[in-house]
């Protein structure tokens, strides 16, 4: 029983969904799926999308300090294995329970319709990587990477990379054992070297297991589409922002508005494109009441007011006002029973005659 009970551990670890983070102090070895959602927005500057966590004070003491370039990797298990550096494992953590393969499909889509709304610059690739595309994609997606990272773009800039079909693209076109296969593992190895010695880009790697990955092609390969799941492992943006809820994508941009009433006059429909797939959401956009005072929209249809900004800022300012208050009274109550100085109260007896 125990000789069976090891592989099947094994086997559970090595198709765990991991997460790599830089710069990043300790994590716990494992995350539950809303914490490990958090986890990565925050450290990629989109915490805004992410509902309130009763953890969240301990979750800040996960998060790297980097500033300025946001980058999100995802390359398969097997690649993992090859090109992540031991300057990337020191705050690293995997995922429970584990992701399903939808879900994880729709990692990237999200996080760059999130870093539109937050970074003034997303670098989108020219091509992306799908299995038994030439070895000519697989040079042009690490040819972007170099763009993005050394290329004249704005310091504050985000972009994202989907590597998982990486090495199967150059197996299927030119052999298991041909030298481009380690060539293009040794040269994404090099740039995670790289990026390891920098504290000005703040970098997540997420691997996906085989298991994912190889059902994700075998879904896209035979045209089957399943069904959504109701919950991403890492989680979805909030409802009004894109992506939002499962149940609120639309076929059509039209469709979407007019489901939603254009957007209620507060923002509008977009797209997020996944593997030639197109859903289209509601984008909600600031707006201006008559008094020039500025108001954010959320919901589904962008249907109501998003009040969190003004009630943080409501509740500071009533906070440090009951400070001020309680201070002075605190004052007045330490100085009320001493005597006053002597030039003070002569002067009053004085008047008084």
């Amino acid at each position: 029983m125990k000789g069976l009970l090891i592989p099947l551990l094994l086997t559970g670890l090595s198709q765990a969904v991991r997460v790599y983070l830089h710069p990043g102090p300790h994590v716990p070895p494992r995350l539950h799926a809303g914490t490990a959602g958090a986890t990565l927005a925050r450290h990629l500057d989109l915490e805004r999308f992410e509902d309130a966590a009763p953890n969240f004070r301990e979750q800040e003491l996960f998060f790297g300090h980097g500033s300025g370039t946001g980058l999100l990797l995802t390359i398969s298990e097997e690649d993992a294995r090859a090109v992540i550096p031991h300057s990337l494992k020191k705050s690293t953590f995997s995922i429970s329970p584990a992701p399903t393969a939808d879900s994880l499909s729709l990692l990237i889509p999200t996080y760059i319709d999130r870093a539109h709304h937050v970074y003034s610059h997303v670098y989108e690739p020219t091509i992306s990587i799908t299995p038994h595309e030439s070895a000519t994609a697989s040079l042009q997606a690490f040819a972007d990477l170099k763009d993005f990272l050394e290329g004249d773009y704005p310091v504050d800039r985000f972009a994202a990379f989907d590597f998982t079909a990486l090495t199967a693209s150059l197996k299927d076109a030119l052999g298991a054992d041909h030298e481009q296969v380690h060539v293009a593992h040794k040269a994404l190895r090099e740039i995670l070297k790289d990026l390891a010695e920098r504290d000005d880009v703040k970098v997540a790697v997420v691997s996906i297991p085989s298991s994912s990955f190889h059902s994700r092609h075998h879904d896209r390969t035979h045209g089957h589409s399943k069904r959504q799941p109701q919950q991403s492992p890492l989680p979805l943006p909030r409802p009004g922002e894109p992506i939002a809820a499962i149940s609120t994508c639309h076929a059509s941009a039209e469709t979407c508005g007019n489901a939603t009433d254009a957007c209620s006059g507060h923002g509008a429909c977009v797209a997020a494109t996944k593997a030639g797939k197109t859903c289209f959401v509601c984008a909600c956009s600031a707006t201006t009441d008559p008094k020039g005072r500025k108001e954010h929209w959320a919901g589904s249809a962008c249907e109501r007011q998003d009040v969190s900004g003004p009630f943080v800022l409501l509740t500071g300012t009533t906070i440090t006002l009951l400070l001020l208050i309680g201070g002075s009274v605190a004052l007045l109550t330490g100085v009320g029973d001493q005597q006053l100085p002597s030039t003070l109260t002569g002067g009053v007896a004085q008047h008084s005659r």
